[in-house]
């Protein structure tokens, strides 16, 4: 008999609900922007091209946790719909089916990311002391990408059946672990021999190979769904087609805007270090406001998808409602916590470089002005998946992602790297724009329920 430990999201009040799910995630995203900007602190006390150096392998997981995203959001949103409409074997099929596609599919993007990784690195010309960082980084940091896979889609898992606080609690000790590591193994401390940013990427991948045995240790012992999809797999390639089909377009969205991105950051290299360890150091700080609301986003979707496997209409316009409010006030805050403090945010990471720091508050100051229009369109995109929706937010985030690169080449001239960074504001306005409008037609018109079986 399955433990009465979650919210069941077809019955409750769903603004209670939306927040005491939301809590767990949110204080998550937090200790996750902490121990971001803390490995930045440590990092930069080696020196900007060390934090260069980073920047660049950040990217390569980026893609990776595009990825997994196939998985997690295939596999989340069928699993949420079936427990929805209380059918917990077909969970615990979809959860298995999950986590074996994650799977593969990491091992895959290791071997290719080991074997390509000094191409990668070289294709920024950064010189040879950020090309070593870069390479000593990854090297270790690729071997922990099957715990960047899996330890997010085990996180859903817990989601889809409206439990935050688990997931919360095992992903808060590997953070914290990774926090106290860092300058132990960056400096060294007694026995442990000082490694550089070495140490940085050791601590890494300890804090997530943590986080992955405790999920397996805490699914083990938990009743129902949870443990029964650890046990007895059965390989359905029904269910495998169907969580690639639906999450493919959302991995699609995260590893297109990483790899323009990339595109982004050479420009941004062609400046030299200082402004990619600007981006290095100001995305992290502006993960405030979009790691925050992708931790919502997690709730939404369930909360949505749980209400549409049931044909709940109400509940689901009520529930969209909500959502938006609630990562509209997220954005809110971002933008007043960047722009207010953009002239001493970087003095705390790059100490006595008045260059970098003049730099990065320009950057806080053009990013700011996104924030609000970003945290609608990461809710809008939850409730889209949460409707079985996946193309219209992928069409979106492609079209104008894509557009940052000639807008970029435009501005270029008249500011310099400044015109890089403001066409990723503008382009972040017009998605939150277009997925306001179109998610409200969708609603008005459009909203039929199916069998989604």
């Amino acid at each position: 008999m399955e433990k009465r430990k979650n919210i069941d999201l077809t019955k409750e009040d769903i603004r209670r609900s939306l927040i005491i799910l939301s809590i767990p995630l949110t204080l998550t995203a937090f200790v996750q922007i902490a121990y971001t900007l803390v490995d930045m602190v440590w990092i930069g006390r080696i020196g900007s091209n060390a934090v260069a150096a980073v920047g660049v392998s950040y990217f390569l997981a980026w893609i990776a946790e595009a990825l997994s995203l196939i998985a997690k959001i295939g596999g989340g949103v069928y699993a949420a719909q079936a427990y929805g409409r209380k059918d917990k074997k077909l969970t615990s099929l979809i959860l298995q089916n999950g986590y074996l596609q994650g799977s593969i599919t990491a091992i895959i993007y290791i071997i290719l990311i080991l074997t390509f990784k000094t191409y990668i690195i070289d294709f920024y010309k950064l010189g040879k002391e950020v090309s070593d960082f870069a390479n000593a980084y990854l090297s270790i940091t690729a071997l922990g990408y099957i715990f960047v896979f899996l330890n997010p889609i085990f996180s859903q898992s817990f989601y889809s059946i409206g439990e935050s606080v688990t997931p919360f609690k095992i992903n808060t000790i590997g953070l914290v672990l990774n926090i106290i590591l860092d300058p132990l193994f960056i400096f060294g401390f007694g026995p442990i021999p000082p490694m550089g940013i070495r140490g940085a990427a050791f601590a890494t991948v300890t804090g997530q190979a943590t986080v992955f045995l405790i999920f397996l240790f805490v699914m083990k012992r938990k009743e129902g769904v949870i443990k029964d999809s650890l046990e007895n797999f059965t390989l359905s390639t029904k269910w495998q087609k169907r969580i690639f089909e639906l999450g493919l377009p959302v991995s699609f969205i995260s590893g297109i805007h990483a790899f323009i991105t990339i595109i982004l950051n050479k420009l941004m290299a062609g400046f030299g270090p200082k402004p990619v360890a600007v981006y290095s150091i100001g995305s992290q700080l502006e993960s405030i406001s979009w790691k925050t609301t992708e931790g919502c986003q997690a709730v939404v979707q369930s909360l949505i998808a749980q209400n549409f496997g049931a044909g709940l209409v109400d509940r689901v316009k009520k529930g969209v409602k909500e959502s938006l409010k609630l990562v509209g006030w997220i954005g809110i805050i971002a933008t007043i916590i960047l722009f207010g403090f953009r002239n001493h945010l970087f003095k705390v990471f790059v100490p006595g470089d008045l260059d970098t720091i003049n730099l990065g508050a320009k950057y806080l100051a053009i990013l700011s002005a996104s924030q609000l229009m970003m945290s609608l369109e990461i809710g809008s995109t939850g409730i889209f998946q949460g409707l079985s929706d996946t193309r219209t937010p992928s069409a979106i985030s492609v079209i104008f992602n894509a557009a940052r690169i000639p807008i970029s080449f435009l501005l270029i001239p008249y500011f310099g790297v400044l015109g890089i960074w403001l066409s990723m504001t503008i382009t972040s306005i017009i998605k939150g724009t277009l997925s306001l409008y179109l998610l409200r037609k969708k609603i008005k018109k459009n909203l039929k329920f199916t069998d989604f079986r």
